[in-house]
């Protein structure tokens, strides 16, 4: 027996004693959902219509006073339409509804939610220029787990989604596409969360589009927060909406999407350090620490999405295959 093969059988059985020596259960850490309440049970902590405000609280809708603190914001910047002072009604079968002329936010019985925007109130007559600011109404919450993108396997989305109505009361001959849309999008702030690493906390919006009025599937987008006085600066990587789901959103149709992101991500890193908006963009310096997912209208839209069976989860590598592990080097 040459000694080759002899040094093949050895690595075969050592590699066989360590499988043996981890239990099937034990050898994968458990899929953990990284955002906590996914059927908004719990309401939103409202914040205000300047940006301005940060994270400042207006006020707190629940369906009932007994309730815990809830996880998610809600964000309704630049709207002349605050829900602060709607009373929360619960509709026959138990859906809770708040509602005022610029939008409606619906939690269905059933986990689900609906999210109403109405620019058509908000803007009336006005056609949004260049550096003005624009409605938004989106969901926002912080991770409840913070795993580093190179101890991940993936990074899995999964939602359901329904157009329930979309309105265009632009005057006519006065659409400009480079200032007037009505998008329904989800983000993550990934954020360098390594002290020792060049450009610890800096971050990167990574989008993936849903809906986009100027087409039928949105298209991808790489460029820096800007367009108007409270804009980040920072780099947004928008996958292709292709990417995701192959079908137009059309109204009354309901559509599934179900993906790893976790690719797409390490992709955004990689562009957004060319681009020289990052200092690293090593997946060990980087996690998942936020998102949000919901309207944004620069124009005079009516638009109206639902959404339920909303998962985002992160499925950890096994221990012996993360880069610090002192094992990893195993063949």
């Amino acid at each position: 027996m040459t000694m080759k093969r002899v040094l093949r059988i050895a690595a075969v059985q050592i590699l066989a004693f360590v499988g043996a020596c981890i239990p099937p259960c034990q050898a994968d850490e458990p899929v953990v959902s990284l955002f906590a309440d996914m059927q908004f049970r719990g309401g939103f902590l409202l914040g205000y219509a300047d940006p301005a405000m940060g994270r400042k609280v207006e006020a707190v809708l629940k369906s009932s006073p007994s309730e815990a603190e809830p996880v998610w914001r809600l964000c309704q910047w630049a709207t002349q339409y605050s829900l602060a002072d709607v009373p929360c009604t619960r509709s026959l079968n138990g859906d809770i509804t708040w509602e005022n002329a610029g939008k409606k936010v619906v939690v269905g019985v059933g986990g689900d939610l609906v999210l109403d925007i109405r620019g058509k109130a908000e803007y009336g007559e006005h056609v949004r220029q260049a550096g003005e600011s624009w409605p938004h109404l989106l969901i926002e919450q912080d991770a409840t787990r913070i795993h580093r993108l190179s101890d991940l396997a993936s990074v899995d989305l999964a939602i359901d989604l329904r157009l329930l109505s979309f309105e265009d009361h632009l005057p006519a001959g006065r659409f400009d596409p480079g200032l007037h849309a009505a998008q329904f999008q989800l983000f993550f702030i990934v954020r360098n969360i390594n002290p020792d690493s060049p450009g610890h906390n800096n971050y990167i919006w990574f989008g993936v589009p849903f809906f986009d009025s100027r087409h039928d599937i949105p298209p991808a987008y790489m460029a820096p927060d800007a367009g108007k006085k409270d804009a980040t600066g920072k780099f947004i990587y928008t996958i292709d909406g292709r990417q995701v789901n192959q079908t137009p959103m059309k109204e009354g149709t309901w559509t599934r999407i179900q993906t790893d992101l976790l690719p797409h991500i390490r992709q955004a890193l990689t562009t957004a350090a060319k681009r020289s908006y990052l200092k690293s963009s090593n997946p060990e310096d980087f996690a998942v620490v936020n998102m949000n997912l919901g309207w944004e209208i620069p124009g005079a839209y009516n638009a109206a999405v639902q959404l339920k069976s909303l998962k985002i989860n992160a499925r950890p590598l096994p221990e012996l295959s993360r880069p610090d592990s002192p094992n990893s080097s195993l063949p």
